[in-house]
């Protein structure tokens, strides 16, 4: 894969990315005004026990068919590559049916005893029902990433969003004319229209595509036992990459479960009651956090469209291409993060609280900015290990991340409150930054600059903040214009003030 090919597949997910992530951000600015913040708090707590439904019935599975998918590709076995994909699916949607099936059968026994909170049970089933289609759409797009098809990929995200709004805005309407008030459930109506149509648009897309990329020969006139047997072996292919990132999924995903539980009830140990604590809760996840990670849609992206590359160099022992692709991830992703600390912390704390009209958002925000720098590097470091196949060190540094956190949950937020929490999502990042960071060093010999990956960065984003910052105070004494319309031009003034700034100096 070219660096031509890299960076068109990561500017096909990162407009898809924002596209998403606009109209999430806007959906999320409508739940907020239209449910009470603890009503947030709850969908938030239902969501860590579906994504770790997911990561058990997918989790490492997604990477390695893309990896494998990829590969395949490139040693023109498109054969295999197909019936890789195609056994993934099978096993992935049977796994996640029958998980469904449980949450199910057992919502009320998982809402009291691990949730804590009888108002979760109904919630689990509208959520269970959405896990199957969330992993079809999941290994799908999988398939389509090794393909090279970022287009049918970010499609399909983009489908997803459209009509999970569509449909919250209709179920809100329709609440409202009964004299009903939305709660979360709705929200997670939402979430299940929106998986039932993105992986119908995905099946429909793999069904039109089978005979180009199927195979190259007369492979449909094989016996039906080659492909059983066949798919076996490719399943266990699989999931000999797989089951470390699984592993990591669902323990990452479990103490996010934990965390999810916990944190409410340590902020009662705070002095909070437990409404205020699933309110300050709430406004973290559902609004503090989506803010300050909207601009991870890139980082995301970038990691996505990197992964069959370093994969292709890493098998053909390539390690100079790999390095050069390693280098340019890692630089726009330090480069974006330290730019968007006095980003957020004058310019989007402000609108955060303007267009969710909670205060409480500002102050998180503003602390929440010194997160962005190592939450945005550590996705191309764990995208680039992953394809490396150590996924057993990706592994090791999430669960020590992870530990990390949930011991700043248990032992920091009753003395400290939401911001012991804040300061343990930075300290458990940086934590893994560093480690994986280490570990890339040994086994490529890549080398990291902390002029281009941290001083140069800093510099600009500082001279760019302070020759912006005139434009916002100018306006701002304008007694026409609103706040809100300041703080928008000033911070677009300075985003586009240091993406000039960085081609300039890169070109130099």
């Amino acid at each position: 894969m070219s660096a031509k090919t890299i960076i068109k597949g990561t500017l096909i997910f990162t407009i898809s990315g924002i596209l998403c992530r606009i109209m999430g951000f806007i959906f999320r600015i409508y739940i907020s005004r239209i449910m009470p913040a603890s009503q947030i708090g709850l969908y938030q707590m239902v969501m860590p026990i579906c994504v770790l439904c997911q990561a058990v019935a997918v989790g490492g599975l997604s990477t390695a068919v893309t990896k494998y998918t990829a590969a395949y590709l490139a040693q023109k076995k498109k054969d295999k590559g197909y019936v890789n994909f195609l056994a993934t699916l099978l096993y992935c949607t049977a796994i996640s049916a029958i998980i469904a099936i449980i949450i199910i059968k057992n919502s009320a026994f998982i809402s009291k005893i691990f949730l804590s909170s009888s108002l979760c049970g109904n919630l689990l089933i509208i959520a269970a029902y959405s896990i199957p289609f969330a992993c079809i759409h999941s290994v799908i797009s999988s398939y389509f990433i090794g393909l090279e098809l970022h287009g049918l990929c970010a499609a399909a995200q983009v489908i997803e969003q459209i009509i999970r709004i569509t449909c919250v805005f209709t179920f809100v309407g329709i609440a409202e004319q009964n004299g009903n008030l939305a709660d979360a459930s709705t929200a997670l109506y939402g979430i299940l229209a929106g998986e039932i149509s993105s992986s119908v648009f995905c099946l429909a897309a793999v069904i039109f595509l089978k005979d180009k990329y199927k195979t190259e020969e007369a492979a449909l006139s094989k016996a039906p036992l080659y492909y059983i047997s066949e798919g076996i072996i490719q399943l266990a292919v699989n999931y000999r990459l797989a089951l470390p990132i699984t592993a990591n999924h669902f323990c990452l995903h479990l103490m996010q479960s934990f965390e999810a539980v916990l944190l409410p009830m340590m902020l009662v140990t705070y002095g909070q009651t437990s409404e205020e604590a699933l309110t300050t809760y709430g406004v973290l996840t559902g609004m503090t956090m989506p803010l300050v990670l909207f601009p991870a849609t890139f980082t995301n992206a970038m990691a996505q469209a990197l992964l069959p590359d370093i994969s292709k160099s890493w098998q053909t022992k390539n390690l100079s291409h790999l390095n050069k692709s390693l280098e340019l991830a890692l630089t726009l992703a330090c480069n974006l993060g330290i730019m968007c600390i006095p980003g957020f912390f004058f310019y989007g704390a402000g609108f955060g609280g303007m267009i969710f009209d909670n205060k409480a958002v500002i102050e998180q925000v503003r602390l929440m900015s010194l997160i962005c720098p190592v939450v945005f590097l550590s996705t191309p470091l764990s995208s680039a290990l992953n394809a490396m196949g150590k996924t057993v060190t990706v592994f090791i540094s999430s669960m020590l991340a992870q530990l990390i956190r949930l011991a700043l949950v248990v032992f920091v937020i009753p003395r400290a409150g939401i911001n012991g929490y804040c300061y343990g999502l930075i300290a458990s990042h940086l934590f893994v930054c560093i480690y994986m960071m280490l570990v890339l060093k040994k086994l490529t010999g890549c080398s990291y600059s902390i002029k281009t990956l941290a001083a140069a960065p800093v510099i600009r984003s500082i001279i760019c903040f302070f020759a912006t910052i005139p434009i916002y105070t100018t306006l701002h004494r304008a007694q026409n214009l609103p706040e809100i319309t300041c703080l928008l031009i000033g911070g677009g003034t300075y985003i586009a003030a240091s993406v000039v700034s960085y081609i300039f100096m890169q070109d130099k």
